[in-house]
């Protein structure tokens, strides 16, 4: 019975918060020797994962910029030689997929000049009436 009664009674809490870093160090300090050639050789192939996953990412940010960079220039080219267009793209970047929408269209323009002539016609025309 007074073993029973001993297990019911809190633990001493220690003086200071115990944080996840002590914990793994206290994990890694009581590890047997075999224990420890394993988790060495599964942090080893963890941190080569992580290496080639931040090379994949860098890579795919080099080709995005590159393929953004010639959609500008291409952008730029249809402003030189053509007057309505629209250009949808999507990059595939390091932290997720990028949409790039570019569109040029005069007709808006023509339509916005051509309505304010009319209203300046309109004000003019009701000033001349009075």
């Amino acid at each position: 019975m007074d073993d029973e009664s001993e297990d019911l009674v809190p633990q001493r809490q220690p003086l200071f918060p115990v944080t996840a870093e002590d914990i793994v160090d206290n994990a890694l300090l009581n590890l047997d020797e075999h224990q420890a050639r394993e988790v060495t050789k599964k942090a080893a192939d963890e941190v080569v994962r992580i290496a080639i996953e931040k090379r994949k990412a860098e890579y795919r940010t080099d080709r995005a910029q590159d393929e953004m960079r010639n959609l500008i220039n291409n952008a730029d080219l249809l402003d030189q030689k053509v007057g309505d267009y629209k250009i949808n793209s999507t990059f595939e970047t390091a932290t997720g997929t990028t949409s790039v929408e570019i569109k040029k269209s005069r007709t808006n323009f023509i339509l916005i000049v051509a309505g304010i002539a009319i209203i300046a016609l309109l004000v003019l025309l009701f000033i001349l009436v009075r």
